[in-house]
């Protein structure tokens, strides 16, 4: 990138899992009060099949988040596929969707959206359409595990939709050029 201001973005995991804690917190006691008032009563009943079912819905989710992170880099940014890659940083603990190919921070933050609400507030939704707590409480995990998406949002709307954002491969962080 010739001759433009070059500006590292970074996110801290470790506030991110604090602030990550606390929303997991109050949206579980939110949505707990929202099902005892539409259903007459809140019981936490945790099995063995629960739970197994809970972390096989955790990992197909957070597929399909990045999988929308990667459907918004191809049709959003216009990132060929052959550009695109996701995969799980094991050290930091997060799944990744990467565009290798810069697009511009209007695109970014479009990208950054899209799945927060197929696979975070939906689940919530249905989870209490149908009363059935376990489907709420995965949507709120998912939910929380947004707030990567959220603050690398909030971080890159403070440039101008023209300037260009370049991707890190595997790390929550990107780099910005402006003009």
């Amino acid at each position: 990138m010739d001759k433009r201001k070059e500006t590292t973005v970074t996110v801290s995991m470790v506030k991110l899992n604090i602030y990550s804690f606390f929303i997991i917190l109050a949206l579980a006691i939110g949505i707990s009060f929202l099902h005892a008032l539409f259903s007459g009563g809140f019981q936490v009943e945790i099995t063995l099949p629960v739970m197994f079912l809970l972390i096989i819905g955790m990992i197909v989710l957070v597929c399909i988040h990045e999988a929308i992170h990667l459907i918004g880099f191809r049709y959003i940014g216009g990132v060929p596929w052959s550009e695109l890659t996701w995969g799980v940083n094991w050290k930091l603990g997060v799944a990744y969707a990467h565009s290798k190919k810069e697009i511009t921070v209007k695109q970014m933050k479009k990208v950054l959206m899209l799945p927060f609400l197929p696979t975070g507030i939906l689940p919530i939704a249905i989870g209490l359409a149908m009363n059935v707590q376990a489907i709420s409480f995965l949507g709120v995990l998912l939910t929380a595990g947004c707030i990567g998406d959220i603050s690398l949002y909030q971080k890159v709307s403070k440039f101008p939709d023209d300037a260009l954002v370049k991707d890190h491969p595997s790390k929550p962080q990107f780099t910005v050029y402006e003009q």
